[in-house]
């Protein structure tokens, strides 16, 4: 009877101390992750019709576990943002050019059926808290993420197709104003196409995620959920940047630069979609 007492004892110690080693949060929880859903340079323009595009979320993170249900996360990402616009009846000003005979004008452009579209890629760096509701259940928990991310520019690029724009020249010296000769870069132009580059600023980002956690083994999990960014500044550097790039001697080889950055006031970063982690724990 002693050796069976000994033997039942020994048992239910053994699968206790198996049962919280198998329950430990690990400390160290490395991870790679992927997303998309609506992501995009977000911004208002009068007279103009922006859509958000689609982007996506990649990268490798980092938990640092306190306990069972705290962490704190960090790792590196890329955020592809995308936007579009469409621009009919809009008029600008590009002040203070100067012809191919020195003469001081001011460029009047409207915009007629004037589309174009942004695309830019971020490094993502975040600083966020993790927290994990506690494990009742052997397959799966909740989980949420929150915190900030420092969203510094790699790429930035604008192409426009099959524009159409009027050029008016007025000459505040003279008090005349000219919509020809073409080669100088008067009058209508249509089809043109032009591209380049954004010049963007560093990013703060309000970040959040939740979702569930699923335990695939001792050392494997797999996190899907959705996850929502927001930059809370502006991340436009340029506030007077012109909408015409006028060169003299190639008067009509004129560039439209982007609309986001030449007449748009304010431009955000915004992101909402789903997320699919794989973390190995360590």
């Amino acid at each position: 009877m002693k050796k069976l007492s000994f033997i039942i004892i020994a048992v239910t110690l053994c699968n206790s101390v198996a049962w919280s080693q198998r329950s430990l949060t690990p400390v160290h929880e490395f991870s790679v992750y992927g997303g998309g859903g609506l992501s995009a340079l977000s911004y208002q323009m009068s007279s103009s019709d922006v859509s958000k595009g689609f982007g996506g979320d990649f990268g490798v993170g980092y938990t640092r576990f306190f306990n069972d249900r705290w962490g704190v996360n960090t790792g590196v990402g890329a955020g592809l943002y995308n936007a579009a616009v469409k621009v009919n009846g809009i008029k600008t000003v590009t002040p203070n050019l100067t012809d191919i005979d020195n003469d001081r004008f001011d460029m009047h452009t409207t915009l007629a059926n004037y589309s174009e579209k942004q695309k830019t890629v971020f490094l993502n760096i975040p600083a966020m808290v993790h927290f994990q509701m506690p494990q009742k259940r052997p397959k799966y928990r909740f989980y949420m993420t929150g915190g900030f991310k420092v969203g510094i520019p790699l790429s930035g690029k604008y192409t426009t197709s099959d524009t159409h724009i009027e050029n008016v020249a007025e000459y505040p010296e003279f008090g005349t104003s000219t919509n020809i000769p073409e080669f100088a870069g008067f009058g209508t132009f249509a089809g043109k196409n032009f591209d380049g580059s954004l010049d963007l600023g560093v990013s703060l980002i309000l970040a959040l995620e939740a979702g569930v956690k699923w335990h695939i083994s001792d050392n494997l999990s797999l996190y899907t959920g959705a996850y929502f960014d927001y930059g809370v500044n502006n991340v436009k550097i340029n506030r007077n940047s012109p909408f015409i790039a006028y060169n003299a001697e190639k008067g009509s080889e004129f560039i439209a630069n982007s609309v986001l950055t030449s007449l748009a006031e304010k431009v955000n970063v915004m992101a909402v979609g789903v997320k699919v982690r794989v973390a190995f724990r360590k």
